[in-house]
């Protein structure tokens, strides 16, 4: 059986944000028909519980630890280089001791992110592929102007600078490149001057389970909207910023509706939030799921974004309508008005909302619509076949 080495710039578990259900889904997706290692650079250690999660997964589970200071450390030293600073943040001397002296064992190298692709960049005589995700210098050129404040501020010019030539260059040096969404490969293949034939669209997958949930609420929603996501996620904090102070007020004004944000990690700006009425942040919660569910409409009013984005996803699979802007839908092969509802300004989000809270034929029809698209083309057997032969390709 051949052998695949995994690197990753995170643990792939617990299933908490769209990152760590790729990473985990891929790598379990390659262990149906090869032997597959993971090597993991982490912020932080790993406990024994999600560990014992993977056993059962991958053959190897190699975790380098380190603590959140070394990363900052290493970002600082980038400050003097042309390449991004977080290429800089996840590299460490002993892991790239440990891939030159183990790499030779594999048949494939697999690289999660331009983020870890430094470590193989001296590899030449083993096929590598890597699983750039989405076109991350869209989300930084267009977060740049939104959302940028103080050091974040210095942050998002270096990379916005950066990110770009990085990812052409990174592309250039692997064998196959994987990405979640047509917009973001379109994209890099308009800014590359070279072919970028090897670059392939491997959407996200939905948790099946999704799709078996009966919904106890489906008779009982409430003037809820609701935003779920990991809550210290910049375009996701800057989301529900937007949403709070811009178009909550709009709304209070015409209905009584409330505004759930459910998510992990939510941070200093987020949890003050809650000052504004009809805010309420949850933080982490057992069942997600069952806030959006119970809500009349969830929301993904993103103003940067890149890559195809989970959050709405999942809650086209549970059959609910998604008002969202043209950013965070462009990675989705669904229609506005048909599969979801698309508005890019205060007044038109609002009235978007206000029309739908009282057409309850309307909310079914589109989430009905959503459901059936992500079924269709946003399921992980069907993605796994595909991944799979993209990689036996290679491999041949």
């Amino acid at each position: 059986m051949k052998r695949i080495l995994l690197v990753s710039y995170r643990f792939p578990y617990p299933l908490v944000d769209g990152s760590r259900i790729r990473i985990y889904n891929i790598g379990k997706i390659l262990a149906k028909e090869y032997l597959v290692d993971l090597l993991v650079v982490n912020e932080g250690l790993v406990a024994d519980e999600y560990l014992n999660e993977l056993k059962g997964i991958f053959n190897r589970v190699i975790v380098y630890p380190f603590h959140s200071m070394m990363f900052k450390a290493n970002a600082l030293r980038g400050l003097f280089s042309r390449d991004p600073l977080q290429t800089y943040y996840y590299y460490f001397k002993k892991v790239q001791e440990w891939i030159h002296r183990h790499y030779i064992d594999y048949d494939l190298i697999f690289c999660f992110h331009i983020r870890m692709a430094r470590y193989l960049k001296k590899i030449t005589n083993k096929p590598k592929a890597i699983d750039i995700t989405d076109a991350l210098s869209i989300n930084y050129r267009e977060g740049q102007s939104v959302a940028s404040s103080g050091l974040w501020k210095l942050i998002y010019m270096v990379e916005n600078r950066r990110l770009l030539p990085y990812e052409l260059k990174v592309l250039a040096d692997f064998d196959k490149a994987f990405i979640t969404s047509p917009f973001d490969k379109t994209y890099l293949d308009k800014n590359s001057e070279q072919s970028n034939d090897h670059l392939v669209v491997i959407p996200n997958g939905i948790k099946e389970e999704l799709f078996s949930r009966v919904n106890k609420f489906k008779e009982l929603q409430e003037n809820w909207l609701v935003f779920l996501g990991r809550m210290d996620y910049a375009p996701n904090v800057d989301a529900v910023s937007y949403f709070a102070k811009n178009i909550l007020p709009l709304l209070s004004k015409n209905a009584n509706v409330k505004f759930y944000i459910v998510g992990t990690n939510p941070t200093k700006q987020v949890v003050n939030l809650q000052n504004y009425e009809h805010v309420y942040v949850t933080g982490f919660v057992n069942d997600p799921y069952e806030y959006l569910e119970k809500a009349k409409i969830v929301v993904a009013p993103l103003r940067f974004s890149s890559g195809i984005q989970n959050k709405v996803l999942e809650a086209m699979a549970l059959g609910k309508v998604v008002i969202t802007t043209s950013k965070a839908a462009r990675g989705i092969e669904g229609k506005n008005g048909i599969h979801f509802i698309v508005a890019d300004d205060d007044r038109e989000m609002t009235l978007s909302i206000l029309n739908l809270l009282t057409n309850e034929r309307k909310r079914r029809e589109i989430g009905d619509n959503a459901r059936q698209l992500v079924k269709k083309k946003y399921r992980w057997d069907s993605i796994g076949e595909k991944l799979l032969e993209e990689i036996g390709e290679l491999l041949r």
